[in-house]
């Protein structure tokens, strides 16, 4: 057992220190951070900058000075000086006639749209105001005029409308499929890759003559299965302290309490059955890569071993992708039961709400089964496919490793 651990940190250490492994584990905290500077920068740049209004309006007075967008100015004379200070983006009069608000915008562009709009509101409020006034309705007629529609929606099921209507789960849906594609197509290459290339050398019948061949195929897939846990885990804790400093961060501490149930929701839909059919769909893919660069004979012809596992994770990519319009069909049932393609698809159909969890469970048990009877088989004939160093091809090299 000492020498599983050891062949599993030494497969672990010779791949963290490497340079693209650091830029891999760094690339998407480096495009946070810049994409973060760079909002900050555009939002610091107009922060210094609202649109003056000019009003005798009480009401209107109230309103603008709870706006963040917006500031009172007692005289256009005063507006028009701020505006050509640059102080404000441009400036709005406001007059009142025959008990009619008219607003009219001065600037060299256009008012933004929202800023549009919440003008408007404020406008219209008021104007309903003067309206009511005017009219010198009772308190019971008031009250009556204020009356709403009441609106009430009764959930039945959950159907394909439902899911697209649904941010949340298009969330989840999304990045759960994201970070499964990325973690197979990098693993699979690298565990290919590093198997391919130790063939290539004679260490390893000195290696086998030392410690099992099994024993070894057991460390190498801890020590790769290592690296991945690290990968995942950095990605948690940076995760999580985001998570805990956004409330404290200015200018996105409001953004982040507003979607804050939704990030809760869609990091629920993560961590239940979209991690289990992760792990099972890495460890089946991570098995079998190390199979396919078993079987060849030169560390360049890796990739084109690995071929048909990248061509299994396509095909689960892209037809989860067409879930989203094609549905829950037949046949998106029955991939969700086939190992390899049930990472995709199981996980995505139980976001969707299309599989329960019962389901959910038999998918998983039919794909660690798999897993574990994959695992047991290349484990007893990994020796043979590594000591295969003739140039005859995979399968071949496949076949003689079965008579070994």
């Amino acid at each position: 057992m000492n020498k599983i651990w050891l062949v599993a940190k030494e497969t672990y250490r010779r791949e963290v220190k490497t340079w693209s492994y650091l830029l891999m584990i760094l690339a998407p905290f480096l495009l946070v951070f810049f994409s973060f500077v760079i909002g900050m920068v555009s939002a610091g740049g107009s922060d210094d900058n609202y649109v003056g209004v000019i009003t005798s309006n009480s009401a209107l007075k109230q309103a603008i000075k709870k706006s963040e967008d917006f500031d009172n100015y007692s005289t256009e004379a005063k507006a028009k000086k701020a505006y050509k200070d640059e102080d404000i983006d441009g400036y709005v009069l406001i007059e009142q006639k025959n008990n009619q608000l008219a607003a009219t915008y001065y600037s060299d562009e256009k008012m933004d749209s929202d800023l549009k709009s919440e003008l408007l509101t404020s406008l219209n409020t008021a104007q309903q105001q003067l309206n009511l006034s005017k009219a010198k309705l009772t308190t019971k007629q008031t009250q009556s005029l204020a009356t709403r529609a009441q609106f009430k929606q009764q959930v039945k099921h959950v159907d394909k409308k439902s899911f697209d209507n649904d941010p949340v789960k298009q969330i989840s849906f999304w990045v759960l499929l994201i970070i499964l594609y990325m973690l197979v197509i990098t693993y699979t290459q690298v565990t290919a890759q590093d198997i391919a290339t130790e063939k290539g050398t004679k260490i390893m019948e000195v290696i086998f003559s030392s410690m099992p061949g099994g024993d070894y195929f057991t460390g190498k897939i801890l020590g790769i299965f290592g690296e991945i846990i690290t990968q995942v885990l950095i990605y948690v804790v940076g995760f999580v302290a985001v998570y805990c400093a956004a409330p404290y961060i200015d200018g996105f501490s409001d953004l982040f309490r507003q979607y804050k149930p939704m990030i809760d929701q869609a990091i629920g839909n993560l961590a239940s059955w979209g991690l289990v059919f992760t792990i099972i769909g890495l460890v089946l893919f991570i098995i079998f890569a190390a199979f396919c660069g078993a079987l060849v004979a030169k560390s360049e012809n890796a990739n084109k071993a690995v071929g048909p596992l990248s061509t299994l994770m396509l095909i689960g990519f892209l037809f989860t992708v067409n879930m989203q319009s094609g549905g829950d069909t037949i046949f998106a049932k029955v991939l969700s039961y086939i190992p390899f393609l049930s990472s995709f698809v199981m996980p995505a159909r139980v976001i969707m709400g299309n599989a329960t969890n019962l389901e959910a469970a038999i998918s998983a048990l039919i794909a660690l089964a798999a897993t574990v009877a994959s695992f047991i088989w290349i484990r007893k004939i990994y020796p043979n496919l590594i000591l295969q160093t003739d140039d005859v091809g995979p399968w071949q090299n496949f076949k003689r490793s079965l008579r070994g």
